[in-house]
């Protein structure tokens, strides 16, 4: 039966499948799910981080600030 998702292809040391296999059989799920799991979790930190320098730039610039109050009223 085929799938809407896209596969990928990864080559993993064996310490790390050790690491994977062990999360995978503590969580009861499979490999791939908890791969993908950590994948998605460690795409959404990238992104913080992104969005966290963005901000930490704004606010070396002095420019008027709005309150989070106010911004929200």
């Amino acid at each position: 039966m085929p799938t809407a998702k896209k596969r990928i292809n990864v080559t993993i040391d064996d310490e790390t499948y050790k690491v994977l296999e062990k999360l995978s059989k503590k969580r009861a799920k499979s490999i791939s799910s908890v791969s993908l799991n950590l994948i998605e979790q460690a795409l959404e930190l990238q992104e913080d981080l992104h969005f966290s320098s963005i901000a930490d730039e704004r606010l070396t610039k002095r420019e008027k600030r709005i309150s989070h109050r106010k911004a929200w009223e």
